[in-house]
């Protein structure tokens, strides 16, 4: 009985907080909407001198006129329009100015989903200042920066997109047109498929050979998923998929293929077979324990049962607040396989590569929020399960006694 006790007051203290959670979660993404956007206000406040103001035109095209009575007939100082691309993390949108004789003045992003880290780089390799000047009369196009070629691409194409209504304006033709969701589904996405059927197969075959092929699995997928697209699943694709992020469109749908079936695999078999046979950064820091004959983990610690259950639902609500999921990282993944990312996940990776050397897997014992989202889902399925047989007994018993009075 003494035993039963602090079981159950443990059980009954995770229903509070697994209940709290999605309360904050809701909580922070409620709070988030109320939050005033007032980008594009602060954008044609920047871009208008004295004696200028702004005429809109059609939803999207304004005009920069000088002021006067007649401003909607006076001819254009300046156009201005909006667009939006879909960057590696979601959609970013921008502002752009052009002059009347088609050449870009101004750029400005008025807001972003995408992942800061690969903004960052686009920032520091002057992709913006590659754009201006260029004319509008030709698709307005520059080299995608390494590493962050999706976001280069997602830039490009806002302000391309954002030029079409002034072009069509100018020149009476336009030249972009608006991809469907069908548009942004790889190759990486039908391979995801397969190696999350592979994966299936080999946790559940019984062949002498099960640890052989489980390793060449993982190699591949650290090759695929890992070295070549940078597309492990993370907090923020969590964030995505809740908040709906891939709705609008994200540039690689590969992290939320995996992570929907991974989710399906947890509810039916209550594991998360990703981790053992697919992850590519499992993959490396198992690796380096064969390099560094790496002692096995011992029994995880409460404070590391608990620290990454925090930070995953810390970084879900400030993504769901400040309606970027992308925008705050802490996982290693992107130094490991890209070399994208702050000082502080570079210190993070290298301690985490090191540590690997000497106890297996270190990064899936203590931070990695896979295993905080699978305890959340196994623990709220069995606590479904466990109201619908208390359910179904309570139902039993009055009918077992209306037998017994018969």
């Amino acid at each position: 009985m003494t035993n039963k006790k602090p079981a159950n007051r443990n059980k009954n203290l995770e229903k509070i907080l697994s209940v709290a959670s999605v309360i904050v979660l809701i909580l922070a993404w409620f709070l988030g909407g109320l939050r005033t956007n007032n980008s594009q206000t602060q954008f044609f406040e920047s871009i208008t001198g004295s004696g200028e103001q702004i005429v809109q035109v059609s939803p999207q095209l304004y005009k920069i006129v000088p002021n006067g009575d007649n401003a909607e007939q006076a001819e254009a100082l300046k156009w201005v329009s909006f667009g939006s691309g879909i960057g590696y993390g979601g959609s970013l949108t921008v502002g752009g100015v052009f002059m009347p004789s088609g050449e870009v003045q101004t750029i400005s992003l008025l807001s972003s989903k995408e992942t800061s880290s690969y903004f960052e780089k686009v920032v520091d390799e002057k992709l913006p200042e590659a754009l201006l000047e260029q004319n509008i009369r030709k698709a307005l196009y520059v080299d995608g920066v390494s590493g962050a070629t999706l976001t280069s691409e997602a830039y490009s194409s806002a302000l391309d997109q954002a030029a079409d209504p002034v072009r069509q304006q100018l020149f009476n033709f336009q030249l972009t047109e608006k991809a469907s969701l069908l548009a942004y589904l790889k190759w990486l996405d039908a391979a995801a498929l397969l190696f999350f059927a592979a994966a299936v197969w080999i946790n559940q075959t019984r062949s002498p050979h099960k640890a052989k092929l489980n390793a060449a699995l993982l190699a591949g997928s650290t090759l695929v998923f890992g070295f070549h697209a940078a597309a492990l699943y993370s907090a923020s694709t969590m964030g995505g998929l809740i908040f709906g992020s891939w709705l609008t469109g994200v540039a690689n749908y590969t992290p939320f293929i995996l992570l929907v079936l991974s989710i399906g695999y947890i509810l039916y078999y209550n594991r998360n077979v990703y981790c053992q046979s697919l992850c590519p950064f499992g993959a490396v820091q198992q690796c380096l324990a064969k390099v560094g004959k790496a002692k096995a983990s011992p029994v995880r610690h409460t404070f590391f049962v608990w620290m990454p259950r925090v930070l995953l639902l810390a970084t879900l609500c400030l993504g769901a607040y400040f309606r970027n999921p992308a925008g705050f990282v802490y996982e290693p993944f992107g130094i490991a396989f890209g070399m994208i990312g702050g000082m502080y996940l570079f210190v993070l990776t290298v301690m985490i590569l090191l540590t690997s050397l000497v106890v297996r897997r270190p990064w899936c014992q203590s931070l990695c929020p896979i295993n905080a989202m699978t305890d959340f889902i196994v623990f709220n399925k069995n606590w479904f399960k466990q109201t619908q047989s208390k359910a179904k007994k309570k139902n039993r018993q009055p009918r077992a006694r209306k037998e017994g009075a018969e």
